[in-house]
């Protein structure tokens, strides 16, 4: 008999012993006579929706990372401009570089966290992708003479070895088979970039409810009604946000005028 384990996994997942409650027969003969499911339509309906919304975001990413290396060079003439406007730079591009080895499985590029039922996304950003790719680590030369970029790598933690693909933004060229580079140093810068990521959306919702508690104390002490006033009333996000889109259709518009 074969074992066949699945390498996007952590090892972890294949230790851990399976949580079975079997049902009585007399339980699953009085839940039978009462109508109930274990697992109810309403459930699958649910689970049926998700799956088709998975499957519909799967090809809505695939066609963003393609349009994103397609104007790969109008990104990278724009790339001071791009890390100095928030719009931008914090644009979710989670989908454009992966990574992963043995033992580990794959990096998620996109972090959900529960916060009081509220489900808050954190995910990898422009900017964040930017200054990674200014690593020497995710840089390599290529044979027009310009520098390719790497957007996936695996290998293993323990060996350190690792595999790579990149792509030149200047002639579109992918190369592949990338090797003999440290996988830990690509884990490692990969970690940090969303480490930061996570860290200035905390600090970013901390400031702005800060802001949000001072302008409610201003306002109760001026006489307004703490019933009409709110906290939570004073609490804005980031103002006018931006998807891939609309951000290369604006710099392939600033570029035409210019030209004008």
């Amino acid at each position: 008999m074969a074992i066949i384990f699945d390498d996007k996994k952590p090892i972890s997942d294949y230790l851990k012993k399976p949580d079975i409650h079997p049902e009585s027969f007399a339980s699953l003969y009085k839940r039978q006579n009462a109508g109930l499911k274990l697992i109810s339509d309403e459930m699958e309906q649910e689970n049926k929706e998700q799956e088709e919304l998975a499957k519909l975001n799967e090809k809505r990413f695939e066609r963003k990372k393609k349009l994103l290396f397609d104007n790969l060079d109008l990104i990278f003439r724009h790339k001071d401009e791009i890390l100095e406007t928030p719009r931008y730079a914090n644009i979710d591009v989670h989908y454009a570089i992966k990574g992963g080895g043995c033992y580990i499985g794959p990096i998620s590029t996109a972090k959900q966290y529960h916060f009081a039922g509220t489900l808050v996304n954190i995910n990898f950003k422009l900017g964040s992708l930017l200054e990674l790719w200014d690593n020497e680590q995710f840089k390599i030369p290529c044979k027009c003479g310009g520098t390719a970029v790497i957007y996936y790598f695996s290998g293993s933690p323990l060996s350190g070895g690792s595999i790579a693909a990149s792509i030149c933004p200047h002639c579109k060229e992918q190369i592949h088979n990338i090797r003999n580079r440290s996988f830990g140093n690509y884990m490692g810068h990969l970690l940090l970039k969303l480490y930061e990521n996570t860290e200035k959306v905390a600090k970013s919702i901390t400031a702005k409810w800060t802001l949000a508690e001072l302008e409610y104390e201003k306002k109760v002490s001026e006489g307004h009604s703490p019933i009409w006033y709110g906290k939570g009333a004073e609490f804005h996000g980031d103002g006018e946000s931006c998807n891939l889109e609309t951000m290369i259709n604006e710099l392939q518009l600033k570029e035409f005028a210019q030209q004008q």
